[in-house]
């Protein structure tokens, strides 16, 4: 049996995040952040509170706390180690600003706030009925208008050219100096991944959650990026 590709209960996994970890799976991530940040700050104001879905790691509020240095920020994640290594990596200066609370959306405040990202996340998330929860919460906790950034990979496994979308990602992180094992479990924990949909499905579910002028902001391989609004 496979071991997960991304085994947050690990502390080996953990401390090699950084290094080996979305930034060599995922083309162009730093830009995405980034990107992240100019959408959010279209909106949200300068002493604005952004709600972080998916926290740990600390990657994501890292380079929206630089877009927005007068923003504060409540990041919620079910993992505790990646909530550790999060508070390691914002630091004591960047943490003033930053509230972490271990658990899924429905542990965050009700808000309102002032924006809001899920990036790498809803891929986890089963589709029966657990996505469209989870966006839907966040919609609530946001303040009418509210930009709300989405990053995802979509594909399916009966798709025809899985095996070649694949080949292209194994590829990719293979040239970022990621190693054959977690290859290999990256690859078989995909194929068995029910939480895997395409892209339209993705913009389905933010309708239905309640966004609206939902725009399709990025795309790198099977990587695609949305920003909505509350």
């Amino acid at each position: 049996m496979s071991k997960p590709a991304f085994n947050f209960a690990d502390p080996d996994f953990v401390a090699k995040y950084i290094e080996k970890g979305p930034r060599a799976f995922m083309p162009g991530q730093p830009g995405v952040l980034q990107m992240a940040g100019i959408l959010l700050g279209e909106r949200v104001p300068d002493d604005g509170h952004v709600l972080v879905v998916g926290a740990g790691g600390g990657l994501d509020t890292q380079s929206l706390a630089k877009a927005g240095p007068g923003w504060r920020f409540t990041g919620v994640d079910p993992a505790g180690k990646m909530l550790d290594l999060a508070r390691h990596i914002l630091g004591e200066e960047t943490m003033a600003r930053v509230e972490l609370i271990e658990g899924g959306v429905e542990a965050a405040p009700d808000g309102p706030f002032d924006g809001a990202t899920m990036i790498l996340v809803l891929g986890i998330l089963p589709d029966d009925g657990a996505k469209l929860a989870t966006l839907k919460a966040i919609r609530r906790r946001l303040k009418p208008g509210a930009p709300f950034v989405l990053v995802d990979r979509c594909d399916r496994a009966d798709n025809p050219q899985f095996d070649r979308n694949m080949d292209r990602y194994v590829a990719f992180a293979a040239a970022n100096g990621v190693d054959p094992e977690t290859l290999r479990n990256a690859r078989a924990s995909h194929r068995g991944n029910p939480g895997m949909v395409p892209a339209e499905r993705d913009e389905a579910l933010l309708t239905q959650a309640g966004f609206a002028d939902i725009e399709h902001f990025h795309h790198a391989m099977n990587w695609h990026g949305w920003v909505a609004y509350a």
